[in-house]
């Protein structure tokens, strides 16, 4: 993530007086170096896979000549909920920008992610991880078995003599993966990494010519992410996140052709919320330090009627409060180095 680092030089002439000064942001009328405190977002992601059966040109001859009992006959396709993950994200409140006064600050480095919500004060951040999953292939590779077939076989007139003819192939390329393995084979690979390359294209031909009898089935996977925003009266029983149908996917929350999946988020109520007299009280108070919040917690399960698909407990910012770091830790010449979370503005550690 490309990160924005801020120098703030401070006072080397008097370093003991030095003060790290906050106020509340004002446009136009503010000199420093302005940051965010986030309100945290929730982002639940549903993955889903779509499974679709496709039966073989040969599956009536699957169990006369391959001894295959189970072959897939008729065409289906249906949907299926793998899992849900969730992660929160922050996003600046513009009710919590503060700036801090370069002239007055021995904070030397602030550094701020791309929506200006403050990461570290004099330390680095590490690199993490985006959050996107490795792709995951959506279907196996498909190979054309007619590329496979020998001249007897396209030659065939008529269906169940093609099917005949394509098994005694299958058991052909079976019998020269069993003389090669065994070292029986009148053309034997010359080494090791030879045998692999041999071995894998016979695979590719056995497998081709077996979803001729087999059928063959193909899974796409999609993903949907759905946002949900907490306020402090968060408390939420049954509501309905979206609605999966077996035949169709995902599908809106109102459209009655799925079954709902459903949410309860509930305020654990874990930090004491100040009354608006204290509140109040603050706003006009001078800010010596820097401001973070102490987030609350939630708890968020996600449901349908027969699975529970999650449940854990989260920091949530909109649920806690704000409170001021001292600036005892930034005014001395080894100033303390802070890592905060940039969803819910919260202290990750303090290092002096």
């Amino acid at each position: 993530m490309k990160k924005l680092f801020l120098f703030l030089t401070a006072l080397t002439a008097i370093p003991c007086l030095a003060q790290t000064e906050v106020n509340s942001f004002y446009a136009g009328t503010n000199e420093g170096i302005t940051y965010s405190l986030p309100d945290t977002r929730i982002e639940i992601t549903v993955n889903t896979a779509c499974i679709t059966s496709t039966p073989g040109e040969f599956y009536r001859y699957a169990e006369r000549y391959l001894r295959i009992n189970d072959a897939i006959s008729s065409a289906d396709s249906y949907w299926e909920m793998r899992n849900v993950s969730v992660k929160c994200t922050g996003k600046p409140n513009p009710e919590k920008m503060y700036t801090i006064k370069i002239a007055n600050s021995t904070a030397s480095n602030i550094s701020l992610n791309e929506s200006g919500i403050i990461e570290a004060i004099n330390t680095k951040v590490e690199e993490a991880d985006t959050g996107i999953d490795p792709i995951v292939p959506n279907s196996k590779k498909r190979y054309d078995a007619s590329q496979y077939m020998t001249s007897e076989m396209l030659q065939a007139t008529s269906t169940a003599k093609l099917a005949e003819l394509t098994a005694k192939e299958i058991y052909t390329i079976r019998e020269s993966k069993l003389a090669i393995t065994r070292g029986l084979a009148e053309n034997m690979p010359q080494d090791g990494l030879s045998m692999q390359l041999v071995l894998a294209e016979l695979d590719k031909q056995e497998k081709a010519l077996t979803e001729l009898f087999t059928g063959r089935i193909d899974t796409v996977y999609h993903s949907y992410t759905y946002t949900i925003v907490p306020t402090e009266k968060c408390d939420t029983t049954k509501a309905v996140l979206l609605r999966f149908s077996r035949k169709m996917g995902v599908v809106d929350k109102d459209d009655l052709a799925g079954a709902p999946v459903y949410y309860n988020l509930r305020n654990l109520k874990s930090v004491k919320i100040p009354t608006p007299e204290e509140l109040e009280k603050k706003k006009v108070l001078k800010k010596e330090g820097i401001c973070y919040n102490i987030p609350g917690r939630a708890e968020l399960s996600i449901y349908t009627s027969g699975r529970k698909l999650y449940t854990d407990e989260l920091a949530i910012a909109q649920l806690g409060v704000t409170e001021i770091l001292s600036k005892s830790l930034f005014n001395r010449k080894a100033a303390a180095k802070v890592l905060f979370d940039t969803s819910t503005g919260g202290i990750i550690s303090i290092e002096e």
